[in-house]
């Protein structure tokens, strides 16, 4: 009898922790957070970009809530992937609201999967984000100018599903928007000839710059991409950088990045990389002095100040012809080619069984709300 005793018991603990470790990760606690729904790439089209000179940089008091509400968000997702139960969702929204950040689970009704949105609820026009919690490749999309940028967020939206890549990170303000000059280093002839504070790729007292610090300072850190944009022509649909000061470097990203674009682009000749050789490209849109970039390369020096020719081998800078960044193929040129090309430089798929199936996944259950008590 003893015996039977325990075996039934044993049987309902089992039965237990395999109905825990069972539940999906979306379908457990995660359903605490408010609810978005919509497409993905008009949502993101949709975003708004402020141009009345709102934005303010970051104090170091909001600075440290961002960075411990990213900690918790994180950690939440880890917990969350390993039992749906376990994630700590509404702490995950307390920290948000402490760092003037709103936190959401957003359902893309083009792809039927869950990611996570947020946005600054602030007046400071700070970045917004989305996460997709079971990405397969530790990639992070950055989309630092839009709309200067024109179609650059679309562009990143459509990477970020195509990749099923970890991250996209969108600026809110306008880089134009602030009258006042960042005191990071480096000239533009853009927004009247200088860096504004508006201007996250040369400007690191923002979320959108805090954001990728804690992405890039992690065991596993990530690989960038950043999106910009420039008029070009049919000579010079893209130019590639590593963000270093090397003027030449052959096994530079940017060069194996440009090499693998070639093979996608009727003109390979209007590829070029920053790196490839002695001398300037013909718009010299070398991002040297873009903070994100140098933080990557290296995270020992001044981002703001300091530029640096070491290579960490995980930063892209790409400006692109607008024929590049649409999704109209007729002329040969379109955004899948920049998806095709980070796929053969970047085809490791490591992040949630991305090695036997390194697609986003099919749809998703749209689970009811859970209240925070």
């Amino acid at each position: 009898m003893r015996l039977l005793s325990f075996l039934t018991l044993l049987l309902a603990l089992t039965s237990t922790t395999a109905s825990a470790q069972g539940t999906l990760w979306h379908a457990g606690t995660f359903r605490s957070l408010p609810t978005v729904s919509g497409e993905l790439v008009t949502f993101t089209d949709g975003l708004a970009h402020p141009t009345a000179g709102g934005f303010g940089k970051l104090s170091s008091t909001r600075a440290a809530a961002f960075n411990v509400f990213l900690t918790a968000l994180f950690t939440a997702i880890d917990a969350s992937l390993v039992d749906g139960n376990t994630g700590v969702w509404c702490d995950v929204q307390a920290k948000a609201t402490a760092a003037n950040y709103a936190v959401r689970r957003f359902f893309d009704t083009t792809t039927g999967r869950w990611f996570i949105y947020g946005y600054d609820t602030s007046a400071f026009g700070q970045a917004y984000f989305f996460i997709n919690p079971y990405a397969k490749r530790n990639l992070v999309i950055e989309v630092p100018h839009e709309p200067y940028d024109f179609n650059t967020d679309i562009q990143g939206a459509r990477l970020f599903t195509a990749l099923a890549a970890r991250v996209l990170i969108i600026n809110k303000e306008d880089r134009c928007s602030d009258p006042d000059a960042t005191s990071c280093s480096g000239s533009t002839s853009a927004c009247g000839g200088y860096f504004r504070e508006s201007d996250v790729a040369h400007q690191d007292m923002s979320t959108f710059h805090l954001l990728h610090k804690w992405l890039d300072d992690q065991p596993r850190p990530s690989r960038f991409i950043q999106l910009h944009g420039m008029q070009g022509s049919s000579s010079d649909m893209a130019e590639i950088s590593d963000s270093t000061s090397n003027d030449y470097d052959v096994g530079s990203i940017s060069t194996r990045f440009a090499t693998a674009l070639d093979k996608y682009v009727p003109r390979p000749s209007a590829v070029h990389s920053c790196q490839e050789a002695v001398g300037n490209p013909p718009s010299n849109l070398c991002a040297v002095t873009n903070v994100q970039g140098r933080y990557t390369n290296d995270s020992a020096n001044n981002a703001c100040t300091t530029s640096t020719s070491f290579a960490s081998d995980r930063f892209l800078h790409i400006e692109q012809h607008p024929s590049l960044r649409d999704n109209d193929n007729s002329d040969g040129y379109f955004w899948g080619d920049i998806r095709d090309a980070l796929k053969d430089l970047w085809p490791t798929c490591d992040m949630n069984n991305g090695a036997t199936d390194c697609t986003l996944g099919g749809a998703q259950s749209q689970y009811s709300k859970l209240e925070c008590l």
